[in-house]
């Protein structure tokens, strides 16, 4: 085996690899990677079981072969030598790499002994998505994803649905629950289906759609429990996560219960901004008071101290007060960079606020549940 590459095309396909091999695992062939070279291109595989990618790039093959390497240290010698064409060659079950006057010699694997990734044929059978929304929508909407340790496994991803050619996808941590809705240009009709990704698959897949050529298309196709991404020459894999998502509907309230309210982007953040050196684990409660006019916002440590910031508001309605987790509130306000948001809530204090915004074609709504007033 021996073969030479371009060190920017590789280290671009190296840094989505090292993405999603296991770093730490007691599986031994999961910190590795596959790399093997036929005909005109090189093809590397990474997989952790339940997430994969296969890429393929063009290199000078003089021999064909295989070999299995440490995927973080095949990463981090390629990072660091100097740009240009890099060679690699196998002798004595040692994988040599050599850039001018650099050269490394690391332990390797010779043989075709690596953890199956299974593959589709995207010639039938697809769903084109749209690619830029797609990633704007991961960007958006991760910030929901559950981080904590619950029995809800669902949780810990994003819920796709397809229904009546729209897609939506559907965070939740319990406290917020994020919705991004676009419709479909499609030639023909899509079945509706619904699955769950996992968190860690919906982020590499943002990954994978910002190294995507403009040129090309992004392909989706399912397999019973597994589902595949494809952009050009990259394929990502993964099984999905086998349970059944909330009913994200059941969070929505009757939008004529609810009072209606403008605000401006800037206006919130900025009081996120000036009241988050007061908040910390047991004062996270901040305090919104709507009139006539203005917004009064206010957070009490848990020392006493007290930090209240006004701002100007185009509302006409009766007095009514709110309070909201500060940190659930500022990454939702930390993601958008709209001018202003409707904002839907219930005066009483007892069900979700809706803030709704249009961005790149795709309709936004985060639900945040409201805190206990004293």
């Amino acid at each position: 085996m021996r073969f030479t590459v371009n060190k920017s095309d590789l280290i671009r396909e190296l840094s989505l690899i090292n993405g999603i091999v296991e770093k730490r695992s007691t599986i031994a062939i999961l910190s590795n990677m596959y790399i093997k070279a036929e005909g005109q291109l090189l093809y590397l595989k990474g997989t952790d079981l339940e997430v994969g990618l296969t890429v393929a790039l063009k290199g000078d093959i003089e021999e064909e072969g295989v070999v299995i390497v440490s995927a973080k240290k095949f990463f981090e010698i390629v990072r660091v030598l100097p740009d240009g064409d890099i060679t690699f060659w196998i002798e004595d079950e040692w994988l040599k790499i050599e850039k001018g006057q650099s050269f490394y010699s690391i332990n390797a694997q010779v043989d075709d002994n690596y953890p199956i990734i299974p593959d589709y044929d995207f010639s039938y059978n697809v769903i084109p998505l749209p690619k830029e929304s797609l990633a704007d929508i991961i960007s958006t909407v991760s910030v929901s994803i559950n981080t904590e340790m619950i029995k809800e496994r669902s949780l810990n991803g994003a819920f796709f649905e397809f229904k009546d050619n729209e897609l939506n996808i559907v965070t939740s941590n319990r406290h917020t629950l994020f919705v991004a809705s676009t419709q479909l240009e499609q030639s023909e009709e899509i079945e509706d289906t619904t699955f769950i990704l996992s968190k860690k698959t919906f982020l590499e897949l943002k990954k994978m759609i910002q190294h995507a050529a403009e040129s090309d298309s992004l392909l989706m196709g399912r397999d019973g429990t597994n589902i595949f991404f494809k952009a050009g020459a990259r394929v990502l894999f993964s099984r999905l996560v086998n349970q059944s998502f909330v009913n994200y509907r059941s969070f929505f309230t009757d939008r004529d219960e609810l009072t209606e309210l403008r605000l401006k982007v800037s206006h919130i953040k900025d009081v996120i901004k000036e009241l988050q050196p007061l908040s910390g684990q047991f004062s996270k409660k901040i305090i919104f008071e709507f009139d006539q006019g203005s917004i009064v916002a206010s957070l009490q440590d848990i020392e006493g101290s007290v930090g209240i910031v006004r701002k100007p508001l185009n509302y006409k309605g009766k007095y009514f007060k709110l309070g909201y987790n500060i940190e659930y509130l500022s990454s939702f306000f930390n993601v958008i960079d709209v001018e202003e948001v409707r904002s839907l809530m219930d005066t009483t204090g007892e069900k979700a606020a809706n803030f709704l915004f249009t961005r790149n074609n795709v309709d936004y709504t985060f639900l945040i549940n409201p805190l206990i007033l004293e």
